[in-house]
Order: structure tokens, then sequence, then C-alpha cells
């Protein structure tokens, strides 16, 4: 029905421009997904997800990864709109009529495809070409509890339909194939594993801390090489699978076939420091590293390539997404200074082998367009998990320690000046 004349923007059936929010945005690219179900109630594949290779299995394909993906989003949702109502104060939202009919919240509809199916079809067709224009006001306490419930729904199934056990070993089937078949296992010709399965399943708490144990020791045992520089995005399945994606057409070591790729590689680590299991994120951080600085075998200018081949050699120098994952990782989790509501929170992870000959660790940087040095101070020589916060002072001043981080509010931080301001952090035991 569209036609140029329309233009570029959504109409209302009055014809005039429809203004959302961006919880509005939020929320409908996170309900949608959740009612486009496959055969097995995980969101579809249709022609890829993070892996644009995956891109044969638009029919019958379903990633789980993306599903534990996008209930850490709902999860996260969820928190921010409790965080909203309590310290801002907010009862209510508006929203656009329609997104209500993505909002019943009833483990008997999670349950059934049909019904979900047909829920968002509903949607699609009410939504078609102009939307009403009229809004609703919603609870916003309603709002978060029913995200939630979505969202542990979606891991719940997880854990009970996908979780792979083996002996001491575990890890998550992360997608189903255009044949309905799941893609990873204990398979005739060998193991199957995909790493970015877990990482997701990490990332987003569907894993729970002993199942993430279990996932290390499996990436351990059947991704990890050294010299390839480190975790490799899948094990060698042993055949060109045309029924999931072009990448098993890519000799295996190359590309998304079992290279060590970065971006994933980092977001692995990512996951790990989130769920506190730091020593191993800290080791895939390291053995990155090693593998890019390591020029006898990477031939390349230090940095982060898109990946490893077989032979350790980093190849399209560089990927951005990889790179600033990087950096995000070692600001917000092992330096562990990171926004929250408005303060700046710094809660460290680094290990003993990270501190200076001085037992110092610092970083520079801004928040909230303010300039911070940070200077972490370990004279005990300790590792993380035998360390606390002992002091924490900003530019003498002591700030305040919460839950083993140390605060400085944002009314504090926007009343300092553009002068460079440090903060000293004292750890013992």
């Amino acid at each position: 029905q569209w036609d140029v004349q329309d233009g570029v923007w959504q109409k209302d059936q009055k014809g005039e421009v429809y203004q959302g929010t961006v919880l509005e945005h939020l929320l409908v690219q996170n309900l949608c997904a959740f009612y486009e179900v496959g055969e097995h109630n995980h969101i579809r594949l249709r022609g890829a997800d993070w892996n644009d290779a995956l891109d044969m299995a638009t029919q019958r394909g379903e990633s789980v990864a993306f599903t534990c993906a996008y209930a850490g989003n709902l999860l996260q949702l969820s928190d921010i709109l409790l965080s909203l109502s309590e310290q801002s104060g907010w009862k209510q939202v508006q929203l656009l009529e329609e997104i209500r009919m993505l909002l019943p919240d009833d483990p008997a509809v999670y349950d059934s495809i049909e019904e979900k199916q047909s829920i968002l079809q509903a949607y699609l067709q009410a939504c078609r070409h102009q939307i009403s224009g009229k809004t609703v006001m919603i609870e916003v306490k309603e709002l978060s509890e029913n995200l939630r419930h979505k969202a542990e729904w979606m891991q719940k199934h997880i854990r009970r339909t996908e979780w792979i056990q083996g002996d001491g070993e575990g890890w998550f089937n992360s997608y189903y194939d255009e044949h309905g078949n799941a893609v990873e296992g204990y398979h005739k010709s060998g193991v199957r594993m995909m790493l970015t399965g877990q990482v997701f399943a990490v990332m987003s708490g569907t894993a729970d801390h002993g199942q993430t144990e279990q996932i290390c020791k499996s990436a351990d045992r059947y991704l990890y090489k050294e010299t390839s520089g480190g975790y490799r995005l899948n094990t060698d399945f042993k055949e060109r699978k045309y029924d999931m994606g072009r990448m098993f057409g890519f000799a295996y070591g190359e590309k998304e076939n079992g290279a060590v790729f970065s971006h994933m590689t980092v977001m692995y680590a990512n996951a790990l420091y989130q769920r506190g299991f730091v020593r191993e994120g800290y080791r895939v951080l390291q053995t990155l590293a090693d593998a890019a600085l390591r020029f006898e075998t990477s031939r390349i200018y230090p940095g982060i390539p898109e990946y490893f081949n077989r032979d350790g050699r980093g190849m399209y120098h560089y990927l951005t997404g990889a790179a600033s994952w990087y950096m995000l990782t070692m600001v917000t989790e092992v330096f562990g200074v990171r926004g929250k509501a408005g303060n700046l929170e710094i809660c460290p992870k680094l290990v003993v082998e990270q501190f200076d000959q001085q037992d110092q660790a610092r970083i520079e940087l801004r928040f909230a367009g303010k300039k911070f040095r940070v200077v972490i101070c370990n004279p005990d020589k300790l590792t993380y998990g035998e360390y606390r916060i002992q002091r924490a002072d900003c530019d003498g001043t002591q700030m305040v320690s919460s839950r083993g981080s140390a605060v400085l509010d944002k009314d504090r931080v926007l009343k300092l000046s553009n002068e460079v301001h440090q903060v000293e952090i004292r750890l013992g035991r």
C-alpha cells in the first residue's frame, strides 16, 4: 500500500506522522521477536543472526543463541523500568495502543507456538501500512513484571530443552538447521560445539553458575587452540552443512568456520567477567592479545583482526566491533569503571598479573563529560577474589562504598570542574 508520496515516516489513520518513544521502539523490537518462533519455540533464524554466514536455514532454522540474547534484553528492560519507577517516580508510561496486543502474560500462551504466531500475525495486521495513532497508559511495575516473566520463561525453556550434558562437561545447543535438527551435540563425526550460543547463554544469565563452569571446561577442551590464537568459533563439523549456512563451505579454520573470530571471542570474555568468572575471562582476553602481538605468526601490526586463521595469522585488519568490545570490556569489567543510574561506579576485577611493579593499575577516561584518572593500588599483591576495596577517594575526598563498589554520585560528578580528577582506590583483604 505504500507509495513514494507517503514518505518515510510512520503515519496514523489520520495521515499524521506518529512520534514514538525510545521505549516503544525497544519493546516492538524485542516483543515481536519473542513471538516469532519456530517449531521448537525458539526465535526463528531466518537468514542469519549475529553470524551472517548462517544464511541457509530460512524456513525451519531457529537461533537458540539469540533467544538467550533477547531474554537478556527483556531482563535489562525490566530492570531499567523498575529503576525509573523507584528512582524517578515513574508510575505509568504512554505506549502505542497496538503494543498491548504483545503483552499477554500467560505461561499457557508462551508454551503454545501456534498461539504466539497468531498473536504476532494479528499485531502485524493491525500495524499494516498505518497505525491507529491511539495511545494507552501502562503501569510501569506491571510492564516490568510482564517483560521479566517472558524472559524467565525463555530461559527456563532453553535450560530444559537445549542443554547438552557430558561427563563433567556441557554446553547449550545454539541452533536448529533447515531440517529442524539440533546442530550441536555428540555426533557420529565428532563433537559439535559452537561458541556463539555459549556466549549469549552466559551473558544473559540463561546459563546458571554450574552450567557456566561446564561451558568453560567444554570450550577449553573443544574450542581452544593456542596456535590458532585462542577460542575458535566452532568445532570441525566435517561436512558442508548447507542446510545451515555458507560458513560450512569455508575451509575449517577460515572465517566463520572454526577460526578464532575476534568479535565473538571478546564477547565471550565480557560474558565471563559479567558472571564473575574473572580468571577465565582474563585468559580469553590475554590469549587474543598474545595472538595479535605474536608477529612471527600473526603478521599484523598490533590490533584486532576480524579473525585468526588455523595458522594463527591475523586476517582482515581490523574489526571495529571486536576493538570496541575489547575496550568496553577492559573499561567496564576489568577496571570496573561504569555508569549506574547516572552515578560513577568502580568495581575492579583485576588479577594480580595486571598490576605493575608499583602494584598499581591505571586508566584514564571521560565520564559524564568529566576527565578522570583512576589509580587502583594493590600493595598486598592480591588477586581477584582475595581483595576488597578498603578505601576510595576522589581528589582526596572519600567516596561512598556500596556492595563492593566505590561510588561517586551523579550530583557530585556534575559539579566537578573540567580538570583531570584523580580517583585512588586501595585494595586489601
